[in-house]
């Protein structure tokens, strides 16, 4: 926000010049807005923000957005796209090569990660150039809320809560959905120590839902976007976790599901 003399900014606490040839003292800014104003001066407000990505910027009634190209921002999202793939699939290179080099058998897990990188990326391309505007490009790259952000905490010593035949956890009206992240954290025990975790996961990870119902829900460690979307095996129940916890995360775009190589089912171990 600036106060002008036609098109030229007059700064605060300097003297200036109007079209009359008089000059105005440096206190001018103690005037009342009137003043000012008799003076020539006008109020102008900043510029309204914008995403400099998909616009040109405001039309000269500062009303409507004026967008660029909608077929040379998913051609340079496409190619965005493809460099995160590369990227992603350049720490496991030297498999490849050293299957190449050696005949020495790639692990199946880092075969799985690099399927799982491929099939997302051909996802995350159809979604871009299937796009009509401008509005569902953008949809590609934000988050949609989950149904509820407050934290869902369960007893995992029950067995009427986890089932480690069905690889469920229950939580009446839950509201997650597949897909939607959630974070899981295994709390503290009555030793005042992390709690052990339910077998088969992490603690402070996110996973993905998986076969959610009102009730009960699974979890996977991909997005369905990646093609390898499966439950997580249960192998056990928390020991002493009474107050373990599932958070939404929300429900990803089509930008944020690449696979996670941190994950046991890609890890290579």
């Amino acid at each position: 926000m600036v106060w002008k003399l036609g098109g030229r900014n007059i700064r605060a606490g300097r003297s200036w010049v109007d079209e009359n040839n008089i000059t105005h003292p440096t206190n001018w800014m103690s005037w009342t807005d009137d003043e000012k104003r008799a003076a020539g001066l006008e109020w102008t407000d900043d510029p309204k923000p914008f995403d400099n990505f998909y616009y040109y910027g405001w039309n000269s009634d500062g009303d409507a957005l004026l967008p660029k190209p909608l077929a040379g921002l998913q051609t340079s999202k496409v190619e965005e796209a493809k460099r995160q793939s590369a990227s992603a699939l350049s720490e496991t290179d030297w498999y490849v090569v050293r299957k190449t080099e050696t005949n020495t058998a790639t692990p199946d897990e880092i075969t799985a990660y690099r399927t799982a990188v491929r099939t997302n990326y051909a996802s995350l391309k159809t979604a871009i150039n299937d796009a009509s505007d401008i509005a569902g490009l953008q949809a590609v790259y934000e988050t949609t809320a989950g149904a509820s952000n407050t934290t869902k905490t369960i007893d995992a010593t029950s067995s009427s809560v986890v089932s480690t035949s069905g690889n469920t956890i229950k939580i009446s009206g839950h509201g997650f959905v597949n897909d939607e992240q959630v974070y899981y954290n295994a709390g503290i025990n009555s030793d005042d120590e992390t709690a052990a975790v339910i077998g088969g996961l992490i603690n402070n990870t996110t996973y993905f839902v998986h076969s959610a119902a009102t009730n009960t829900f699974k979890l996977s460690e991909s997005h369905s976007n990646c093609g390898d979307a499966a439950q997580v095996q249960f192998s056990s129940r928390s020991s002493d976790g009474t107050a373990q916890s599932f958070t939404s995360q929300g429900i990803p775009a089509k930008s944020q599901t690449w696979p996670n190589p941190k994950m046991t089912k890609y890890d290579g171990a």
